[in-house]
């Protein structure tokens, strides 16, 4: 490694200060990654931020994308960012592709290291989509959130006829994704956790009864219910939230609920 291509002071200092205003906003998701996907982009240096989360279990399955977010396009660049992303996606976006096969829990690479030039100035997706919007070296980076395949994501891209990211900005970046990912699911609310909205009626029901401080035997008296079936009801929001206990899942909750309609005062 050059010495050009380390890490220098300042850098490690501005990330770990995005970090940090990351998790200041960290209860919601499009907050946080809006936060960072601008941060980043003052960071590195970069016109356009795109990112978000889902699902890939590399090699043998395709990304399923579940949130996305994107930050320095104009009106008829997002446009076109939202026409890429409806008509190829991630799951056939060229640059994901080549990154399947790699392994490792962090992947940060530059388009031009995994796509050629040929193949990517030939592609639908740079002609079609991103020369019109503007952008084209682009630094993407993947984190591996679960082995059951949750990742989040990062693209990073400069405009047209601006220079490719250095080997430097390359590491920058893959040290931001490697001391940030450990927080998603944590300090930063992922848009894969479980969600008290999506709960079965019941479930939220029995859930709004703790949060209110009602023990079991108060949840099935108030919900008229045998306390055997409200037991089964609390060990499966503790499977479903993925906590041990009941002072775990109701930290959980609330740190993650900015509203309260679920949890709205029951009728006695």
């Amino acid at each position: 490694m050059r010495k050009s291509d380390l890490l220098r002071v300042h850098d490690v200092r501005d990330a770990y200060r995005l970090i940090g205003d990351c998790r200041d906003v960290g209860s919601e998701p499009a907050l946080w990654q809006m936060c960072m996907l601008e941060g980043l982009c003052q960071l590195i240096g970069a016109a356009v931020g795109t990112g978000g989360e889902g699902f890939w279990i590399r090699p043998t399955h395709p990304i399923e994308p579940i949130s996305a977010f994107d930050v320095g396009f104009d009106a008829h660049g997002r446009n076109l960012y939202l026409a890429q992303f409806r008509d190829i996606g991630p799951k056939r976006d060229a640059i994901f592709l080549a990154l399947g096969d790699v392994p490792g829990r962090v992947l940060t690479r530059t388009r031009s290291t995994i796509v050629s030039d040929a193949a990517w100035y030939r592609s639908r997706d740079f002609n079609d989509y991103r020369k019109p919007a503007g952008v084209d070296h682009c630094l993407v980076s993947v984190y591996e959130m679960s082995r059951q395949g949750g990742m989040a994501g990062i693209v990073l891209a400069r405009g047209l006829a601006e220079r490719d990211f250095s080997p430097g900005e390359v590491r920058l970046l893959e040290f931001f994704h490697e001391e940030l990912g450990p927080l998603i699911g944590r300090q930063l609310v992922s848009a894969t956790e479980p969600s008290p909205e999506t709960l079965s009626p019941r479930l939220r029901q029995t859930l709004a009864c703790l949060v209110e401080g009602d023990s079991e035997k108060q949840v099935a008296a108030r919900l008229g219910l045998s306390p055997t079936t409200v037991h089964e009801y609390v060990t499966a929001l503790y499977r479903r939230f993925g906590v041990q206990s009941r002072g775990e899942l109701l930290a959980h909750v609330l740190r993650r609920s900015r509203r309260a309609e679920w949890i709205a005062p029951l009728s006695d």
